[in-house]
Formats: structure tokens, sequence, C-alpha cells
């Protein structure tokens, strides 16, 4: 789908930036919020690296961005996060290749995934969208530091990290389970990791940022509304397309923003509407240290086994 026009406009107008000859490297770009991130990012001049699970669904996608924009510069690399050994292997490459990347986006991530786990035998979702996002940011956060320039990292939460409640006993669903608890769980888990950089990155080259799209038609959003029949169809338009939930990424490098600051839609509690700066939930704040440390030691378990 091309840009649309009032998405050029709101981007001239709001988000009036150049950025020629940077490279923006996108987690989940093949579909999505993904890639309208990565189309908003070539209409500003931007290269791109597609991270994605599916290459050959990402061929068909980087296809599509260069009939629109043929004069810019995409590749492709292979990223599973629900695999370390995938996670590893695409650090290794970042590596090999020599990438200068400007900003790195962790939008990538799933939902609805019962009696699924990673390949280190975590609950899929959770495994996934946090302690697959964690690993690889740990993962490639020195190679970013050593860069001699400054450095968006952007995670993507959801504003419904503020309904949840982490519970350490039942972090993965080992003993209730729900599919929404645990993407919520998930996305809670991530603002809460977010924070704990951007305070840890200190006056470092790498500025730590959240963003949410609200609800957004993607792929998983429309099978969960088929699943609420006529009720979910009609109550779509409700919703944002992808391209304005996209712009909360190229809001955060278009403006002087405070470190740690959440950008998304604020319409209807979040649901929709074009970016701004959230108000951040004291949820994502507190006990920040105890997650980091829960979840190394997770992460070690799987290590020894």
């Amino acid at each position: 789908m091309a840009l649309k026009n009032n998405i050029k406009k709101y981007i001239e107008k709001k988000c009036d930036i150049d950025y020629s000859g940077k490279t923006v490297l996108i987690t989940g770009a093949n579909s999505g919020v993904g890639f309208a991130e990565c189309e908003e990012f070539l209409f500003v001049g931007a290269n791109i690296i597609m991270a994605c699970r599916n290459t050959e669904k990402a061929e068909e996608a980087k296809k599509k961005l260069l009939a629109e924009f043929p004069d810019r510069k995409i590749s492709i690399l292979k990223l599973d996060l629900a695999s370390f050994s995938s996670i590893e292997e695409f650090v290794a490459e970042v590596k090999k290749q020599k990438l200068d990347i400007d900003c790195f986006i962790n939008n990538a991530g799933v939902f609805r995934q019962p009696n699924k786990t990673t390949a280190e035998g975590f609950e899929l979702v959770m495994g996934t969208n946090y302690i697959g996002t964690y690993y690889l940011t740990q993962q490639i956060l020195p190679y970013l530091e050593k860069l001699a320039h400054k450095v968006y990292l952007i995670n993507t939460v959801s504003f419904v990290y503020k309904y949840c409640k982490l519970d350490y006993d039942n972090f993965f669903g080992e003993k209730k389970y729900g599919n929404f608890k645990i993407y919520a769980c998930s996305k809670l888990a991530l603002a809460k990791f977010t924070q704990y950089l951007a305070k840890k990155e200190g006056d470092s080259n790498i500025k730590v940022y959240g963003i949410h799209p609200g609800i957004s038609m993607t792929p998983i959003a429309t099978k969960a509304y088929k699943r609420l029949g006529k009720v979910g169809y009609w109550f779509r338009f409700m919703f944002n397309s992808t391209q304005k939930s996209a712009l909360a990424s190229l809001y955060v490098v278009s403006h002087d923003l405070p470190i740690g600051a959440i950008v998304g839609p604020t319409h209807f509690g979040g649901v929709r509407g074009y970016p701004k700066i959230n108000k951040i939930h004291k949820k994502a704040t507190i006990d920040t240290d105890k997650l980091i440390k829960f979840t190394e030691s997770e992460i070690s378990k799987t290590k020894k086994k």
C-alpha cells in the first residue's frame, strides 16, 4: 500500500526531518506497523534494514517498497526473536557487515499463541515480545554504543501494559494462562525494560524511547477482530491504520523528547489518533531492577541446559 497523502502531509508538517544517508533497522518489518515504518522512513530519505523471521515474505515486502521508493537502499537480515541462536547469528552479521545504524526499532511481536514455546522453552508470546527483545537488545547494545553518533533505540510497547501486573510465580502463564493477559504482561515487561535502559544508558550515545501503536489494523488485529464476528468488523473503523500508528517512531526521531518517553496515540484511552507523548504509568517505572534480575536468571537457566 502506497503512503497515503494525509500521512505525507502530517510528516511534512509535524515530523519535518531529512534522514537522507541514515540507516534505520526495523524488526518484524515485512508487514503491519513495521512495514509502514519502513515506508515512512523511506519517505524522509532513510535507508532500511528489514530484520525478519520469514525472509521470503521480507523479499516480497522489499519489492513493494522499492516500487514506491526506487532510489532507496533496502536490505534484509534474518532474525527470529523466538531463538537465541538466531539472535546471536543476527548480531554477528551486523558486526561482520559493520552496519552503521542510526535508529534501531524493536517492532516484532506476536499475540495469541497458546501452547507454543520458543526454542529455549519459554511461552511464545512472553518469550518473543519480551525475552527475545531483551536478549537481542543486550546483545546488540555493546556494538551500538561504539558507533560515533547518536543512536535511537525504540521499543514497541502497548497501552495495555497499564492493565496488568507482573506475577513472577506465573510469569510465563505456567499456572493460569490467558491470551490477553500474557500479551499485556509481555508489554508491561518491555515498558519496564525501556525505562530501565533509558536510565542505564544515561549520557551515552544511545537514546532510549518507547512507542505504542494504539489499536492498529495489522494482520494480527484483523484475525482477532474476525473472532468477534460482526461486532469486531464494524468497530474496526474506530482504530488506527498501520500508517498512522507507525508515525510514533518518526515522531521520536524528529522531536526533542525527554529520554525514556513513550509516544503513541492518546484518543479513546490510547486506541487511536496521531502520536503524542503519553503519561508513563508508574507500573513501568517501579521495580525495574527486580525484573532485570529475574530475566537474567531465566536466561542463565537456558545456558546451563
